[in-house]
């Protein structure tokens, strides 16, 4: 039997799991029936590359595995709209997360700036020639 996909190694470079990883979700139930090998082997098809990528991605953008889960289980096909609202909702929290750490990040930038100008004008002292620069 010819078995056309590819083997978990080029799965996982092409969508940027690990191995480990996409074993698990195996393991779980969540990647579907992937196809094997007379050896055994799984090989992956287009179709599941395309669901590991979707999987990434919400796990990347902080799904938990509760609600990966949840997605999983829902037929898309026929329940479009609970799938639907699951993702919105996702979003949203993804959207917020995104807010928070805009916020972080200006403070971020003004540490880095305050150092930038630190290591700029080093203070000259009487003892060692250099004064340490001090945090607050």
């Amino acid at each position: 039997m010819n078995i056309s996909g590819v083997n978990i190694s080029e799965a996982a470079r092409q969508t940027e799991l690990s191995i480990d990883t996409i074993r698990y979700y195996d393991r779980l139930g969540i990647l579907g029936a992937v196809t094997r090998t007379s050896a055994g082997a799984r090989a992956f098809t287009e179709g599941d590359l395309g669901w590991l990528r979707i999987l990434r991605c919400l796990r990347e953008t902080g799904m938990t595995m509760a609600d990966l889960r949840r997605f999983v289980a829902i037929d898309g096909d026929r329940e479009p709209a609970r799938r639907l609202e699951l993702l919105e909702n996702h979003r949203s929290a993804v959207l917020a997360k995104m807010e928070r750490i805009r916020r972080e990040l200006v403070v971020l930038d003004g540490k880095i700036g305050a150092y930038r100008n630190a290591a700029q004008r080093p203070v000259v002292d009487v003892d060692n020639d250099v004064m340490a620069v001090s945090e607050r």
